[in-house]
């Protein structure tokens, strides 16, 4: 009998630790749950104050320039340099992008004299592509009579011959056997 009132005298102070152990649990929980719903409470309350207070700046604000004829005028003046400002900031991207699409239409111009900007200036662009059109011109003249030639021969005989390099020196030597050989035969009469 005797142990049986130990074996249960054993398992009442293992279930009441047991039972202390849960209580401590509640507890701290119950002490940190009770912590967020005090500084939730605080925090509402301070925000119903900063309600109230930026609702009464706001009004008195309203007031000001609704009676104050000088913060008026400043009101209207601030508001006139921001809009004109604003107004320079967009005028300003929009003549930047009509720059860039002239830039990029006259763009091999440009870059034949050496800017790369597409910021650059319309009636810079304007006279590049003069420049270029001109030079363009001498250049289509002089190779007419120089690398044309060669490069149209060497294209049909590519077709016949099927070696690219092959048909540039019959190219080279057909042109200048063409262009020298009359002004050989001029030097020896």
């Amino acid at each position: 009998m005797e142990k049986e009132i130990d074996i249960e005298e054993s398992e009442l102070k293992q279930m009441q630790e047991q039972l202390d152990k849960k209580k401590n649990e509640i507890q701290t929980v119950s002490i940190f749950e009770k912590k967020k719903q005090e500084v939730a409470t605080v925090e509402e309350k301070v925000d119903e104050k900063n309600e109230l207070i930026d609702g009464m700046f706001k009004d008195g604000i309203r007031y000001q320039v609704a009676n104050n004829d000088d913060l008026k005028e400043k009101v209207l003046d601030t508001a006139k340099k921001y809009t004109e400002t604003k107004m320079q900031i967009i005028q300003t991207n929009v003549d930047t992008e009509q720059k860039e699409a002239n830039f990029d239409n006259k763009k091999d111009a440009c870059e034949s004299y050496g800017f790369n900007e597409k910021t650059t200036p319309i009636w810079a662009t304007k006279f590049m592509a003069i420049g270029y059109s001109i030079m363009l011109s001498i250049w289509l003249f002089i190779g007419t009579f120089t690398f044309m030639p060669v490069i149209f021969i060497a294209k049909k005989m590519t077709v016949g011959l099927k070696k690219t390099w092959l048909a540039v020196v019959f190219a080279i030597l057909l042109y200048f056997g063409i262009t020298f050989l009359p002004i050989l035969l001029a030097l020896l009469n």
